[in-house]
């Protein structure tokens, strides 16, 4: 009607300009009888009229061309989504339908127009749900199921006489999405397993070895052929499983109960648990990728303390297990194969720069002294990176004042910035969170680095290491550090400063010796007393203040019980730095409660809230407060939080209790 009424308009106009020229024409000639220059004039005149009346009939022509071939197109569309086999379904602005094809009609026989999306394919697709994607730029389809079909929607938007609608376009891939899912279904994942703690159990009896050995062996390969898998063994008690994916959700529902079984058999045959370590791809790619991706698997589930799954995603890795506190190894070959690395490495090296975590404690401070004195015997100019502020450097650094090898060692996290080149070899000891790195700066810029920590690994390293030497049954940095220098150096090389900071280091970590300690501990306490090291002289640096004593009063006074086994404390009336070590004190002491099997205490430092937590081996209270991004041993852990209050901070804390306490084997 439109077009019909156009061309009526046009042909009206054409008359009028040929009405306009005969006039024109009929002037001219009239002017001309009268007087030639005047009738030239006009005919000038007509002709400059007959020019425009061919040009604006070219430009008329065109217009209407185009209109034509537009209502053209218009048409060919609408009958093309008309007779198109995939439905289509346009949806205005008000979020009703207002066109819709034959095929789509077939989808929903009750569709109607001016209907409510809502009410079209039980309300799978909304206007807001397009509105969002187009609000956020993706132009990607929306993937929908109706019934027992699935559907890709492609989406354009329109505008229409000043009216938004969107043209939805269906298509059917419902044979694809199953094929892709049987193909995840059959993704071949792989794992490997490792026997932790055989030879500490058994000790060395080869009866008691090969009968446990077959046992967990039996007992792998019934979890295999019940993942219609395939296990070999590769190395004694070493494991590699070859599965389908499609076992995977099974596996993580039941939370790797093999775990809890072989945990259960090694107990009943030795009353102590035997324990594997697991690491899992559940990734795509080549079966080699995945292979080395199980490998990076099973050492973090190595370095956080084993007896646990970890499990490599495309986007990060899940944890199960780590419930089980683990047997200290009894033996020294893998510390006298680091040793033998890092003198290796320290050669290699234009300068050594060594720090631990914030907070120095004597542990990471004692550590950082042994790797330097490692360093000075092979003529490696060492620095160690601190922080000038901490009580316990001072006292180190006063320790250590007569000795002129120590005159220009220590320094701040600027200055060793600036030390830092090339072929600059940094190690970091008594912590393995890049958060809690005395100098997190130093870490990222350099290329070679090695780390010496006794605390359960939180998460994965974003590059590879030089070494890593993550040992979460050694009591401390200070007992791996004697190990490697008992190795590396002569003896009688270790001055007697060095050694009593040591010294402190594990009477600091152990309790004065009550806790968490093995063979390899009072190898390394033996060492330290060869060397000269005296414990008494390493004792009396853990002496009380009285403001320290009159603290710990408070805090002792303050305990609440939470659900009969959790013991939890706080102080804020300052903000001390002298506050984090007496609630590590005061978290040591409240375990003597009865029944007490976890302690907490919450205590203000500076900006922050400090929690200090211990445990007596029955509950993992790194797993706790890995909830809070802290960490450490399976019976002994911190944490810090910043931008919160107290009331929040013992909120978020009791919350990671209880889902600890609650949720099984996964955190």
């Amino acid at each position: 009607m439109n077009g019909m009424k156009n061309r009526l308009n046009l042909l009206h106009l054409r008359l009028l300009a040929l009405f306009g020229a005969f006039a024109l024409a009929v002037a001219s000639f009239i002017a001309y009888l009268h007087d030639e220059t005047a009738g030239l004039y006009c005919a000038a005149i007509l002709l400059c009229y007959l020019v425009f009346l061919l040009a604006l009939f070219l430009i008329s022509r065109k217009s209407a061309f185009q209109e034509g071939a537009g209502e053209s197109l218009s048409n060919l569309t609408i009958d093309f989504l008309s007779k198109l086999g995939s439905p289509v379904l346009l949806v205005s602005d008000e979020d009703t339908v207002a066109w819709y094809n034959r095929a789509f009609s077939e989808l929903d026989g009750g569709v109607r127009y001016g209907a409510p999306c809502s009410a079209v394919l039980d309300g799978v697709l909304t206007l807001d749900r397009i509105k969002a994607k187009t609000e956020l730029n993706d132009a990607s389809p929306l993937e929908l199921r109706f019934g027992e079909r699935s559907y890709s929607v492609s989406y354009f938007r329109t505008d229409v006489s000043k009216k938004d609608f969107y043209l939805t376009i269906w298509s059917d891939v419902t044979e694809l999405t199953e094929t892709k899912l049987l193909l995840r279904q059959k993704n071949v994942l792989v794992a490997y397993i490792v026997v932790d703690n055989m030879s500490e159990i058994t000790q060395g009896i080869q009866d008691s070895y090969r009968e446990s050995s077959a046992k967990i062996g039996a007992i792998l390969s019934e979890w295999a052929a019940s993942l219609n898998g395939i296990l070999k063994e590769y190395e004694r008690d070493k494991y590699i499983l070859l599965f389908e994916e499609r076992y995977m959700n099974e596996i993580a529902a039941g939370k790797f109960e093999i775990l809890d079984r072989i945990h259960a058999a090694g107990s009943s045959d030795f009353g102590v648990p035997l324990t594997v370590s697991i690491g899992l791809a559940q990734i795509d790619g080549a079966l080699s990728e995945k292979e080395n991706a199980a490998k990076i698997s099973l050492q973090l589930a190595l370095q956080r303390g084993g007896a646990q799954a970890v499990v490599k995603t495309e986007t990060g890795s899940d944890v199960y297990g780590g419930r089980t506190k683990t047997v200290q190894k009894r033996t020294k070959i893998r510390s006298r194969v680091i040793a033998s690395e890092l003198v290796s490495e320290m050669r290699a090296s234009s300068n050594v720069l060594v720090f631990g975590h914030k907070n120095a404690d004597y542990d990471s401070i004692a550590a950082c002294v042994g790797v330097a004195r490692l360093s000075m015997y092979h003529k490696i100019k060492v620095n160690i990176v601190v922080n000038e502020n901490d009580a316990v450097v001072a006292t180190a650094k006063q320790m250590l004042g007569h000795i002129p090898e120590y005159d220009s060692v220590f320094t701040d996290a600027v200055r060793g910035q600036e030390m830092l080149l090339p072929k600059s070899l940094v190690v970091i000891t008594d912590v393995s969170n890049p958060d809690l790195f005395e100098s997190p700066e130093i870490f990222a810029n350099a290329s070679r680095v090695v780390i010496i920590d006794h605390h359960r690994q939180a998460r994965e390293f974003d590059r590879p290491l030089l070494i890593s030497y993550i040992e979460p049954t050694a009591s401390s940095a200070s007992e791996l550090i004697s190990e490697i220098l008992e190795y590396a150096l002569p003896p009688s090389t270790v001055c007697k400063e060095e050694a009593e900071l040591l010294f402190a280091g594990i009477l600091l970590d152990t309790q004065r010796f009550s806790r968490n300690t093995g063979i390899r501990t009072f190898g390394a306490a033996v060492y330290l007393r060869s060397e000269g090291g005296n414990p008494g002289s390493a004792q009396s640096l853990f002496k009380y203040g009285v403001s320290e004593f009159m603290k710990l009063a408070i805090l002792e006074s303050n305990v609440i019980l939470f659900r009969g086994i959790i013991a939890i404390s706080q102080y804020d009336a300052d903000n001390e730095t002298e506050n984090r070590v007496i609630a590590a004190q005061a978290a040591d002491r409240m375990l003597n409660i009865e029944n007490i099997k976890a302690s907490f205490v919450l205590a203000l430092v500076g900006d922050a809230i400090h929690i200090s937590a211990r445990s007596d081996g029955s509950i993992n209270v790194s797993l706790i407060l890995e909830k809070l991004k802290g960490g450490g041993h399976f019976d002994m852990a911190g944490a810090r939080l910043t931008g919160v209050s107290m009331k929040q901070a013992l909120i978020m804390l009791r919350e990671s209790i209880v889902e600890y306490l609650d949720s099984g084997n996964k955190l």
